[in-house]
């Protein structure tokens, strides 16, 4: 038996080793997720300042009134915050549990300073790292240079690309297909498509949608809801950097107040 001396020195190192867990393989028995961000730093952000994200993950928005099975919340330096928006560099932990009480790792995800999202863009790309919560590679995902329609390219831990995700087109992948989820329901549909897929209708394999929030939300504050359908058929891994990627289509679209939906 320990001595009791000993015990609060065993106890802090059983909690780092539950903090240091690796909970990604926890992924593999949804096949969708509902993430939301909080309303956080309303105040903070009217005087021109980010407030660092922070989101709930559900299995889905029917449970989004209930405790989340997920945590998500970034680290950022305030500087980066105040000055560079949604270009900012940041790190985002994933864990297993609620904002008050959460134990393993998921995932970790970490993007350097980047130009904002636009046509032509051909340096200082926006591009975003993930890890398991062991700290092992994960891949990535990058918005490479485009010229009509943004595609974002999600790439496995040996830098192969293993899905494109973008809006639904038409007129030849020249212009967003508004028509995709339906009408007057402000839905903002990414769908997620093979790698080496054309985007043509009926090709994708899964999607990230954005959903309404209400007009309140929608228009003081940068908070999103999104649903997120897995590919059929994936692993754990395949589906963190797909939950990764939800968070980068955050951050690079839908940060600032209206910037994509405009």
């Amino acid at each position: 038996a320990a001595l009791p001396c000993l015990r609060p020195l065993a106890i802090a190192m059983a909690k780092v080793q539950l903090m240091d867990r690796s909970d990604t393989e926890t992924l593999g028995q949804y096949e969708s997720l509902f993430v939301k961000q909080t309303k956080k730093g309303c105040v903070q952000e009217c005087f021109g300042c980010e407030a660092t994200n922070e989101f709930k993950i559900y299995p889905s928005a029917a449970d989004a009134k209930g405790a989340e099975t997920y945590y998500s919340l970034e680290e950022s330096e305030f500087c980066m915050r105040f000055c560079c928006k949604n270009n900012r560099a940041f790190t985002q932990t994933v864990w297993t549990g609620t904002k008050e009480s959460h134990s393993g790792t998921v995932m970790t995800m970490s993007k350097e300073f980047s130009l904002s999202a636009g046509a032509c863009l051909c340096c200082c790309n926006p591009a975003i790292t993930f890890k398991d919560g062991a700290g092992d590679s994960l891949g990535g995902a990058s918005l490479p240079c485009y010229v009509c329609l943004p595609k974002i390219s999600v790439f496995d831990p040996a830098g192969q690309e293993e899905y494109k995700v973008q809006m639904p087109s038409c007129v030849g992948g020249m212009c967003i297909d508004c028509c995709a989820e339906g009408l007057c329901n402000c839905k903002v549909p990414l769908y997620i498509y093979p790698a080496g897929s054309s985007g043509g209708k009926g090709e994708e394999i899964g999607k990230i949608v954005k959903m309404w929030r209400g007009l309140g939300t929608e228009v003081f504050t940068d908070a999103d809801s999104f649903q997120l359908d897995f590919p059929k058929g994936i692993d754990a891994s395949a589906k963190a950097r797909m939950l990764g990627t939800t968070a980068f289509v955050n951050m690079i679209f839908f940060e600032e107040v209206g910037h994509y939906e405009s």
